[in-house]
């Protein structure tokens, strides 16, 4: 638990979505991907339990704690993620809405995103003024302006961070060791989040496409398989035991489950009910249940815990 209380290390580069529309620079000339305004949910599987804030970003550490990234008042909800039951909360100054995890157990990272490269270096992206940040053992190494023009989501590929564009320009891929870009390649209609799944593959949410991409990085991108989501694909996380990729459909409160094992060939499982507005999904590594945040405006919004037999009926 001390550890995972180191999760705002970060926070100072949060520059992302807790930001207004004001801050935004002036490169910022289209509009950005974000999920669908979901309709009132139907019966959610699993269990539910009330999270107060409006939870978003969401992370299970191999301890079998969950951090939740949660708006009004601004902080950390670090949550046994078997119950779902709160154990206590870390205030921070802004809200974060994606949270990365440093290693297996934390600490956790409260950037706009984050992630941390196979050789230490973690490439944090600055969304509202382009580009990314390096940092290596605690401290800004380097920076680089955009490059993308409002990074989102990112995954760890190896020694390279893939970063998606959420105005619709594509991948771009950082050395983490070299600081420097080394790739960019077009790719959907508009991109939010990214996950990386094991060897030199990531899977990237189209969510203007209505779709998933799955690419190989090394560190040029080209394409694996595409798996057809409909409806505002937004939420992304992998399974590596098990094999599956779990994707949430914003427009229509769904969680999709798909079986990579074999990457150019993905099949869908099942699709199951999800709380209303479900922006983030996590995986909990130890029992194979599955964690949805529900970030529903103006009513009580919560997380869902979905048992791991529930993923493969």
């Amino acid at each position: 638990m001390k550890q995972l209380l180191v999760a705002v290390a970060v926070l100072a580069l949060v520059t992302g979505c807790a930001a207004e529309d004001s801050d935004k620079p002036a490169t910022t000339t289209t509009p950005a991907a974000e999920p669908a305004e979901a309709p009132s949910a139907q019966t959610p599987v699993g269990v539910v339990t009330p999270l107060a804030g409006a939870p978003e970003g969401i992370v299970v550490t191999t301890s079998g704690i969950a951090a939740v990234g949660v708006r009004e008042p601004d902080g950390i909800r670090l949550v046994d993620a078997t119950t779902g039951v709160e154990r206590s909360f870390v205030p921070t100054t802004g809200a974060p809405r994606h949270l990365s995890l440093a290693g297996p157990a934390g600490p956790v990272l409260a950037p706009h995103d984050a992630v941390t490269t196979s050789d230490g270096t973690t490439v944090v992206t600055n969304e509202m003024g382009g580009g990314v940040v390096f940092v290596r053992d605690g401290a800004v190494s380097a920076s680089l302006p955009a490059g993308p023009v409002q990074p989102g989501g990112l995954a760890a590929v190896g020694e390279y961070a893939a970063v998606a564009d959420v105005q619709g320009n594509g991948v771009w891929i950082y050395s983490g060791p070299d600081h420097e870009l080394v790739a960019q390649a077009p790719l959907g209609t508009k991109l939010t989040h990214a996950t990386a799944l094991g060897r030199d593959l990531a899977a990237f949410a189209d969510t203007d496409g209505g779709a998933v991409f799955i690419e190989r990085v090394d560190p040029q991108v080209s394409e694996v398989s595409r798996i057809e989501a409909p409806g505002n694909p937004y939420g992304l996380a992998y399974d590596p035991q098990r094999k599956l990729l779990l994707i949430t459909l914003t427009e229509s409160n769904v969680l999709r489950v798909v079986d990579i094992a074999d990457p150019t060939a993905p099949r869908p499982i099942v699709d199951l009910p999800t709380v209303r507005q479900a922006n983030s999904v996590a995986v909990d590594t130890r029992s194979g249940d599955v964690l949805v945040t529900g970030s529903n405006p103006g009513d009580e919004s919560s997380l869902q815990i979905i048992p791991a037999e529930a993923l493969t009926p």
